[in-house]
């Protein structure tokens, strides 16, 4: 992995030539089961963008669990915590843009089409800021606009460009080494929580030593790496409760525990309550009662 700013943009600005001709749009549900591929989720909305040759990548969308070719020109914007899992099948190059509170995050990937499957960008920046007051809107208005939409296609392109701009006038990082690497790290546990990862491959990913992680995980934090991973795998758990549709089991596999009854165990030991009675005191089901009372 390659952090640099100026070939991010060489890439973002050849994403910006294509004619944009579809948008798609990854959904939490139907979640699939027994995936055999690696399923991404992130609580933050991002797109994903074939720059050349096919990419294959499996999502759900209208309900149903689909599995398409992407081609340059059709991109797949990703709900925050909508899933999706890209296969790395055939011969292609990508960007993917992940827009967080923080800081934008932005990566580039080429991939030979030959296993392994890849792990990590190739290329990779994220900003010192968020995405600006009009790039917003205009990421609200694509996430609530239908497929085929012409005024959905225009605002991606004027999001990308937003972008770009963002890249294009920021200022030279003033933040230290630790500053920005661990937004790197924070970036890579939020977006990996659900999948079995561990310290010795965080580390990898990053390209740091694993004793670093460590200290820069405790100094951030106050905790270890485990117990900030197990911290990220209970908040999103806790989201997801709120979604009376999904039922426990599904919500333990989409937070990466193995076994059901494993994460009702966490869950019980980190809020000193099942899943399924912190599910019968939340605000939602509080207020759902009331209207069939009333």
């Amino acid at each position: 992995m390659e952090i640099s700013k100026s070939k991010m943009l060489a890439f973002l600005l050849e994403a910006a030539a294509l004619r944009f001709e579809k948008l798609f749009f990854a959904e939490p549900k139907p979640y699939p089961v027994q995936e055999k591929y690696q399923v991404s989720i992130q609580n933050a909305p991002r797109f994903i963008l074939p720059l050349t040759d096919d990419k294959r990548i499996r999502f759900a969308e209208n309900g149903q669990v689909q599995d398409r070719i992407f081609v340059p020109g059709e991109v797949l914007f990703c709900h925050a915590n909508g899933w999706s899992s890209e296969i790395w099948d055939r011969k292609h190059t990508m960007i993917s843009v992940v827009f967080r509170e923080r800081f934008i995050r932005t990566l580039f990937i080429a991939h030979n089409g030959l296993p392994p499957d890849q792990d990590g960008p190739d290329i990779f920046y994220h900003t010192l800021s968020p995405l600006c007051i009009s790039g917003s809107h205009l990421l609200r208005s694509i996430l609530t606009a239908s497929k085929n939409s012409r005024a959905g296609l225009l605002s991606f392109r004027a999001l990308l460009q937003c972008v770009i701009e963002t890249l294009e006038f920021e200022q030279e990082s003033s933040l230290g080494k630790d500053s920005f690497l661990w937004d790197c790290i924070q970036d890579y546990m939020e977006t990996n929580f659900n999948r079995n990862i561990t310290r010795a491959s965080i580390a990898k990913a990053i390209h740091i030593h694993v004793a670093r992680l460590s200290r820069l995980v405790q100094k951030m934090t106050g905790c270890g790496v485990n117990e900030y991973l197990s911290r990220l795998r209970m908040e999103h758990a806790k989201k997801l409760l709120d979604d009376h549709t999904l039922s426990i089991k599904e919500i333990s596999d989409q937070c990466g525990f193995g076994y059901t009854s494993y994460f009702i165990r966490k869950f019980r030991s980190y809020y000193a309550e099942s899943p399924a009675r912190y599910r019968e005191k939340s605000p939602k089901t509080l207020t759902a009662r009331k209207k069939n009372m009333g």
